[in-house]
Parts: structure tokens; sequence; C-alpha cells
């Protein structure tokens, strides 16, 4: 108890430490039995769960039998997928194959700016005022190592073209039909480089000019602007663009969709684009800064073409898409086993029953539409599996070194599924009797003291698939009910529920729990009655010394007495 003390040895010598802990090591013995039966009663039970899992599968792949899933498999195939693509799109697919021969390919019709948005470049005008994208700044810039000296504020731009052509060895002018800069080695033979720009420059004419990265090609070299030099800048707003009163509050139309501008003083063209965009006009319209137009993609492909009709607005006359260039898209063409066809669109969902393919290029391509034998392989192959493994695991389980010892239940559904993989199904149809007819067999070898696992000759099952494939699913699922995959299904679906034995043991609530719960009660009990012993022992000990100490004392005292009286 607390606060007691105890002696050991005090009178006697005696080590009763020792002695009262070898004494309750052998009280503890009998608890030591109980936590051994519970380390057995958690590994019967994690066995049990091992063995339940892999039966799950067996009965998971079963039912796919039962509810036929495996034998009605279908697959579509295209022999040129860089002609056609397939896939099945319907329950009850036409099986056959059928040659389709593409012609054409649906496309896009796709519509542009006819003319560039961006102002045309006044040659004649200072630069600071020719509307240019990017304003020139006075300063110098270098062509070919010659130094040329501008003044933005009293220079046109012609004034500094002469001034290239007379002072270097490239002649330079300007477009006015692509409001672009054009530079050529004045030589007709000249093939080299042009080169731009030193560290020394002060004026950014070379970049607005768009003349710095462009390409140089031919005889002699020439390059031109990248882009319009007096491309617009789709950030701006409209009144900024095209000029206060060109685009005003109102609507305009594409493919009868009305669009709203409500005010071209805050609103930039690209605000104006991706309003279309995201209304249901049916096109992607995006800014090309390259051509400095506005390109519109119809969303549909096909041979229609994109209806513009400007409002109120006045934005399709402004940005050129009134009188736009159009490009009418293309129907796909196409035949089906000689049969004419055409679609806006290249994918094809209704040309032969239950497919649907796409078409990627012109070409000739065989579907062919028939039974997915490989799938169905896949599916036996994963039953054989699913068998394999629960009958391993039963038998390890049931060994000498497994932990169900020989569990008579487990022993039981081991026999009914091994008595069943080889059993020969009443309901059978055909030439195929049992699974070794075709090609599910323990292989070449068979030793009587080791479990054989049963393999699958895919080549034999794809012949049998091929020759017979009713007979086949005859001994897997049949009117009679007795086919392998019925069978399993049946006997497994009880077994492996949540309320199936195998759970009703080893689940949380189940009956080994149970047991370890009592068991661990017995050792509360047996811990709780050993303290109290082992306090006895102690208090007897304790006692045991005391009435020692006092008997050597009254000795010692009794010894004492007796040499006084023999020295008188």
């Amino acid at each position: 108890m607390a606060g007691q003390i105890y002696f050991s040895g005090l009178a006697s010598g005696l080590d009763t430490d020792t002695i009262v802990n070898q004494l309750m090591a052998l009280e503890r013995v009998s608890i030591t039995r109980l936590e051994n039966r519970i380390d057995e009663l958690e590994n019967q039970r994690t066995a049990l769960q091992s063995v339940r899992t892999d039966l799950l599968t067996l009965y998971n792949r079963s039912q796919d039998f039962v509810l036929d899933m495996v034998f009605d498999q279908i697959a579509a195939t295209s022999s040129a997928e860089d002609v056609l693509t397939v896939q099945l799109s319907g329950q009850n697919p036409v099986r056959g194959s059928f040659v389709v021969q593409v012609t054409a390919l649906a496309s896009a019709t796709v519509g542009t700016s006819s003319h560039y948005l961006g102002q045309v470049v006044d040659p004649d005008a200072a630069l600071e005022s020719a509307g240019f994208s990017e304003t020139p700044t006075s300063g110098t810039f270098t062509i070919n190592g010659t130094e040329i000296t501008i003044d933005a504020a009293t220079d046109s731009l012609n004034d500094v073209l002469n001034r290239i052509t007379t002072n270097t060895n490239v002649t330079a002018s300007f477009n006015a039909a692509t409001n672009k800069i054009v530079l050529t080695n004045t030589d007709p033979g000249d093939t080299d480089i042009i080169n731009l720009g030193a560290t020394t420059d002060t004026s950014n004419f070379l970049e607005s000019a768009r003349l710095i990265g462009a390409t140089q090609t031919g005889t002699p070299t020439t390059l031109e602007s990248t882009v319009n030099v007096a491309v617009v800048d789709p950030n701006n707003t409209l009144d900024d663009i095209f000029g206060v009163g060109a685009v005003t509050a109102g609507t305009f139309r594409i493919n009868g969709t009305t669009i709203t501008i409500t005010d071209p003083s805050t609103e930039t063209l690209n605000d104006v684009l991706n309003a279309i965009n995201s209304s249901e006009a049916g096109v992607t319209v995006s800014f090309d800064q390259s051509s400095d137009t506005i390109r519109v993609v119809s969303d549909t492909l096909g041979s229609r073409t994109i209806d513009f009709t400007d409002g109120t607005s006045g934005f399709l006359a402004a940005v050129y898409l009134d009188t736009a260039d159009q490009t009418a898209g293309t129907d796909a063409q196409f035949s089906v086993d000689g049969v004419s066809m055409t679609r806006n669109t290249n994918t094809i969902p209704d040309a032969i029953g239950g497919v649907s393919f796409t078409l990627l290029s012109t070409g000739t391509s065989t579907i062919t539409v028939n039974d997915d034998y490989e799938a169905m392989i896949e599916d036996i192959t994963e039953l054989v599996d699913a068998y394999n493994t629960a009958v391993q695991t039963i038998y390890d389980e049931l060994s000498e070194e497994g932990d169900l010892g020989n569990d008579t239940s487990i022993r039981m559904v081991e026999n009914y599924l091994r008595t069943t993989i080889f059993g020969r199904p009443t309901g059978v149809t055909g030439e195929y009797e049992s699974l070794a007819g075709i090609g599910i067999t323990t292989g070449d070898t068979f030793e009587q003291d080791v479990l054989s696992m049963l393999e699958v000759d895919e080549g034999q099952l794809r012949e049998a698939l091929e020759t017979d494939r009713d007979a086949v699913e005859s001994l897997f699922t049949n009117a009679a009910a007795d086919g392998i995959a019925d069978l399993f299904e049946s006997y497994l679906q009880d077994m492996t529920s949540a309320t199936g034995f195998l759970q009703s043991r080893s689940g949380a609530n189940g009956t080994i729990s149970d047991q370890i719960d009592s068991l661990n009660e017995r050792i509360d009990a047996i811990e709780d009655r050993l303290v109290l012993k082992e306090e006895r022992l102690r208090r007897k000990f304790t006692q045991m010394e005391m009435m020692l100490s006092e008997l050597q004392s009254l000795n010692s005292f009794l010894l004492s007495q007796f040499a006084a009286l023999q020295t008188q």
C-alpha cells in the first residue's frame, strides 16, 4: 500500500526482495499464458482478414462474369490510326469491318480584317507626328557601321530613308501598302548580312521601325519591318486607336449575336474582343500583331461563312470586318464501304451504328468491330490469379507455420474452391467441358506435397474463344448457374460480406475480439489480485524481520546479564 515501509533482510540477512519477486514471477505464469493466447488470437484475426480480402477479390472477379461484363466486350480498331481513330459509342455496335476513305477534313472558316488597323504612316511628316506606334526619338543609330543622325522634330521618314541610302551600301524604302520599311543591299549580288545598331546608338529609330530582329533573306540581302510600324496597341481605348467618333456607343452582330459597346473612351480593343469570345457568337477572335489585323475563326467546322453585321457602333467598319476577307471552311468528305458522306465535323458519330470515329488525315483505314478477345483473356486471367492468391493464402495459414492451424471452417473453404475450379459444370455447351480444355491447367509438373497454381495458356485460350466463345463462357457462367464463376460468386457472397462468418470472427466486434477482451479482463483481475498478494508477502517478511530483530536484542541482553553474573 502507499506509504508502507518494508525491511529486506534487516535481521535475517535474507534477500527478501528477490524472494518476493521470484514468488510473484511464479504467480505471473498464468498471465503470460493468457498474453500468449492473446497474441495467437490476434495473429488468427489478421490471418482471417487476409483470407477474407483475397476471397473478396475472387468474389468480385467472379461477379464480373455473372453480370455479363466479360464475354460481351467488344473492341473497335482502326488499321491506320494516323488517318482516323475509333471508339465505341453505343450499347449495341454493329459488328464487322468497314473501309473508310477520307478525302477531305472539315476545317473552320477564318475571317480577317480586310486592312490593317493602324493609320498609314505619313512619310513626309516629322517623325514625332508621322503616326508610328513607337515614336522615334532624336539621336543616332547605326547601319553597317555607319552612324545616322536624326531630329525627330524636323526630319521626316523620307529624310531618314534618303540619308540611309546616301550614306550606306543599303537602299531604304517605305511600303505604304504594308506600312513597313524595307532595307536592301545596294549591290544586286551582295548577300552580306545587314548589321543593325551599335552600343553607341542614342535614337530608338531601328526599334520604332520594327527592324530589329527582322529575318534577312534573298540576293541581294533584304529585310523588312517585322510588323506594321503603326500597329495598334489593343490595350488602348477605342477612341485612342481609331479617333473620337470613329466608334460610338452602340451594337454590332456576329452570327446574329449582339455585342454592345458602352463607352469607347474607356473600353479597349481587347475588352471588345473578350466580349465577343465570351458571347454565343460561335467564334474565337484575336488580334494578330504581326499583320495588325483581327482574326476571327468559326468554332464550328464546315463551309458556313461568318456573318458580320455592323449596327450602330461602327466597330466592324473601324476594324475592317464589315468587309472581312473570309476563307470558307470545308466539310469533311469521306466514304464508308463506298458510300459517300459529308459532315461539318471531323468527329463522326453516326456513320456506323454504335461507333464514333475521328478523322485525322486523308487516306484509307479499315474499322473493325468485333469481340474483344484480349479483354476477355485479361479478365479470365485475373479470375485465375485471384483464385491462385486466395488458395495460396489459405494454404499458408493452415500450414504448420501458419496462424490458423487446422481451422476446420477455412479448410472447408479451401476444399470447396479447389473442387469447384477443377469441376465439370453440367450447364456447359459446346466442346469445352473443363478449364483444361481451354488452356487453364496446373502446368506440366505436379508435386503432391506442393500447392499447384493454375496457369493460363493464352494462345490456347484465344483459340478457344475464337472457335466457340459461347462454349468458353458456359464454363464460367451458364443457364444452370453451375459455371465456375456462378458457384464462386454464390458461395463467397455471404462469406465475404460485412455480416459473413469471416467478418463475424475477425471483425472489430467479432468473436475473436470478444475473446481478446475477455482475456484482457482476466489479466486485469489477476494483476489486481497479485498486487494484493505481493503486499501481503512483503508485510509478512517485514514482520518476520522485526520479530528476529527483537529476539536478537533479547539474546544480546541475556548474554550480557550472564557475563555480569560470572564476574561477581
